[in-house]
């Protein structure tokens, strides 16, 4: 059953793409009607199983590992409890928990002093059937423009 959701769903990915800060990201099928920022730097998705906030940040001089560690002591500060963390010099993720709110964060240094995270609160008991979307978006938050590369791995509807 959860194999055939998955590959369901797949025709109905969205594609968001930040041209402020150079980064897209596939967008879960259910996700409804962006609310964008009011700095342009991303947009929060109202999506079947929770909220989901796609945002750009410019680092202000400190390394991508700061901003990822900072983020995540002040969620902890915030009452949070971290079930899971992975932050590496480019790439960060980690799962925190509260109140029955699972907390997914996603981030990639870009280039140029920025970073893309994409942050997905959703109830405790839907984490089985999100498994397969989180590591969809995960491979599909790239950065675009001058910043791509050869980092663009994956096809994107909308190319």
């Amino acid at each position: 059953m959860m194999l055939v959701l998955a590959s369901t769903a797949e025709a109905q990915w969205r594609t968001y793409e930040n041209e402020r800060h150079g980064y897209r990201l596939h967008v879960p099928p259910g996700a409804e009607q962006p609310v964008l920022s009011d700095s342009g730097d991303g947009v929060t998705y109202a999506v079947e199983h929770g909220q989901l906030r796609v945002h750009g940040t410019i680092l202000m001089g400190r390394t991508f590992e700061e901003e990822a560690r900072d983020r995540l002591d002040a969620a902890v500060a915030d009452g949070w409890r971290v079930n899971y963390e992975n932050i590496q010099p480019r790439t960060a993720t980690f799962d925190m928990s509260g109140d029955g709110i699972i907390r997914y964060v996603h981030a990639i240094e870009i280039c140029d002093g920025a970073a893309a995270f994409f942050e997905y609160d959703y109830h405790r008991w839907d984490v089985k059937l999100l498994r397969p979307i989180f590591k969809h978006m995960v491979k599909s938050l790239q950065a675009t423009g001058a910043c791509a590369g050869d980092v663009a791995r994956i096809p994107y509807p909308t190319d």
